[in-house]
C-alpha cells in the first residue's frame, strides 16, 4: 500500500471502516435475532408440549378407550408444529407421529387423567426448536441482512470514491500550482476551489505565499536597479574626480578631498545599512548597550547633518531634554541619522524638520516631524519594509532601506516605532526606547 496514491488510500480506508461497521451491525443483528428466536423456540417447545400432552389426555375415554378424532387432532398438531410424538398405554402404541424436522432432543412425560397416569407421551422436538414459520422467518431475516449489507457496502464504496475525489482534486490543483511555482512561474495560483475547509485554507495560504514571492521578486528587481543607481552615482563621482586629479586637471585641494569624503561616506552608509539588515535577518545583530543620554546622541547627529539641511533649504530645529536610556550609542546615532536623512529627502525647499527628545512613562521618545508631502494611507503600513519605495519616492535617491534599518535597530533595543502622516501636512516618526533604571 506504500505506493498507493492518496485517493486509493482514502477509498480503502473509508471502505474498511464502512465494512467493519457493516460486519459489526450484521453480527449484532443476527446474534440478537437468533437469541430472540431461540427464546421463542424454547417457549414454543414448552407450550406445544403442554398442549400435546393435554390433548392426549382429552382423547382418553372411560373404560380405557381412546377417541380417534382427538388422537387425529393430536397428530395434526404435531405435524403442523414439526414435533414428533409417540403415545404408549399398557405397553401398546396409541399414537406414533414422526416429523422430518423432529431431530432434536426428546422428552417423555406422563399423561395423567383424574389424578391417575394412563399413558406416557414421548415428544421429539425439532432440531432448532423452531416451527417451520419461525425457521422461514429466520431465513428471511438472514437473507435481508445479507442483501442490505451488500447494498450498504456498495453505497459505502461509491461514497468513498466521491469523497476521495472531492478531497484529492483540490490537492492535485495545489500540487500543479506548486510545481509551476517551483519552475519559476511566480504567477502560479490555485485560485478559487471547492474543497473542505482545511484544504481551502491551505490553498489560500499558498496563493498568499505565491503573491508574496512575486512581490518580493518584483522588489528584488527594483532593489537591484535602485542599488545600482545608488552605487553608480558616488562611484562615478569618485572615478571622475580621481581621474581628474590623476591627469592633473584638478588639484588635490581640501574641497576635492571633502567631496571625495562625502561620496565615500555615502557609500559607507549604504553598505552599513545593508549590513544591519543582513545581520538582523541572520539573527546576528549585536549591540554594546550602556547608559546613554538620548538627547546628546540626537543633538550630535543633528549637528552632523545641519549642512545637508542648509543645502536643501530646510530648517532643522531641535528640542531635547536629558533622557537616559540603555542602548548602543553608535546604533542610536544611526537611527537618528536615518530618520533625519529621510525627513530631509522628502521635505521640499522652505520646509521644516523638528527633532524632539523627551520622556513618556517608562520610555524615552525621539520624534522627527517634517512638513513634507506626507504618506498615502495605503502605503503607511509598508514604509518600514526593506526596499519599499512609495509613489512619493519617485525622482528621489535612496534604496528604501533607511526606515527598515530603523525598525530593526529599535527592535534590537527593545523598543518600537510609531508613524503619523497626513498627505500635504507631513510625517512624524516616533522612536520609543526603554529608559535606564540606574
Amino acid at each position: 500500500m506504500s505506493s498507493w496514491g492518496l485517493a486509493r488510500r482514502l477509498v480503502a480506508g473509508t471502505l474498511a471502516v464502512a465494512l467493519a461497521s457493516i460486519v459489526m451491525l450484521v453480527v449484532v443483528t443476527l446474534v440478537v435475532t437468533n437469541a430472540d428466536l431461540a427464546n421463542a423456540g424454547r417457549e414454543k417447545e414448552r407450550t406445544t408440549t403442554n398442549e400435546l400432552v393435554a390433548t392426549v389426555g382429552a382423547a382418553y375415554q372411560p373404560a380405557g378407550a381412546w377417541d380417534p378424532a382427538t388422537l387425529a387432532a393430536v397428530g395434526q398438531l404435531a405435524r403442523t408444529t414439526g414435533f414428533g410424538i409417540q403415545v404408549r398405554s399398557n405397553g401398546h402404541n396409541v399414537l406414533d407421529v414422526a416429523a422430518s424436522q423432529a431431530q432434536g432432543q426428546s422428552r417423555t412425560l406422563p399423561v395423567v387423567v383424574a389424578g391417575r397416569p394412563i399413558a406416557t407421551a414421548t415428544i421429539q422436538f425439532p432440531a432448532s426448536g423452531l416451527s417451520l414459520e419461525e425457521i422461514s422467518l429466520r431465513h428471511t431475516i438472514s437473507t435481508t441482512v445479507a442483501s442490505a449489507s451488500i447494498l450498504a457496502a456498495l453505497v459505502a464504496l461509491a461514497a468513498a470514491v466521491l469523497i476521495s475525489r472531492r478531497i484529492v482534486a483540490p490537492i492535485r490543483s495545489l500540487t500543479r500550482a506548486a510545481r509551476r511555482l517551483g519552475t519559476g512561474d511566480l504567477k502560479s495560483r490555485v485560485g478559487n476551489i471547492t474543497a473542505p475547509g482545511e484544504i481551502k485554507e491551505l490553498a489560500n495560504a499558498f496563493d498568499a505565499m505565491a503573491a508574496h514571492l512575486e512581490r518580493e521578486d518584483t522588489l528584488r528587481r527594483v532593489i537591484v536597479a535602485d542599488l545600482a543607481h545608488e552605487l553608480r552615482t558616488p562611484v562615478a563621482v569618485l572615478q571622475a574626480e580621481l581621474e581628474a586629479i590623476t591627469v592633473g586637471l584638478e588639484e588635490l585641494s581640501p574641497t576635492a578631498v571633502r567631496s571625495l569624503s562625502e561620496e565615500v561616506h555615502r557609500l559607507g552608509r549604504l553598505v552599513e545599512d545593508l549590513g544591519v539588515l543582513a545581520s538582523a535577518e541572520a539573527a546576528t545583530l549585536t549591540l554594546l548597550p550602556v547608559t546613554v543620554d538620548l538627547a546628546d546622541v540626537a543633538c550630535s547627529a543633528a549637528t552632523r547633518l545641519s549642512a545637508r539641511f542648509a543645502e536643501r533649504g530646510v530648517e532643522l530645529s531641535t528640542d531635547a531634554i536629558p533622557t537616559a536610556v540603555i542602548g548602543d550609542p553608535d546604533r542610536l546615532e544611526q537611527i537618528v541619522v536615518n530618520l533625519l536623512s529621510n525627513a530631509a529627502k522628502f521635505t521640499p525647499f522652505g520646509g521644516r524638520v523638528r527633532l524632539t527628545v523627551d520622556q513618556h512613562g517608562a520610555v524615552g521618545r525621539l520624534a522627527v516631524a517634517d512638513t513634507g508631502l506626507g504618506i498615502p494611507p495605503g502605503e503607511q503600513a509598508m514604509v518600514f519594509e526593506r526596499f519599499f519605495r512609495g509613489q512619493g519616492a519617485a525622482g528621489t535617491g535612496g534604496s528604501g532601506v533607511g526606515l527598515a534599518v530603523v525598525t530593526e535597530l529599535v527592535a534590537a533595543h527593545g523598543g518600537h516605532v510609531e508613524l503619523e502622516s497626513a498627505l500635504g501636512k507631513g510625517t512624524t516618526v516616533t522612536v520609543c526606547i526603554p529608559l535606564s533604571r540606574l
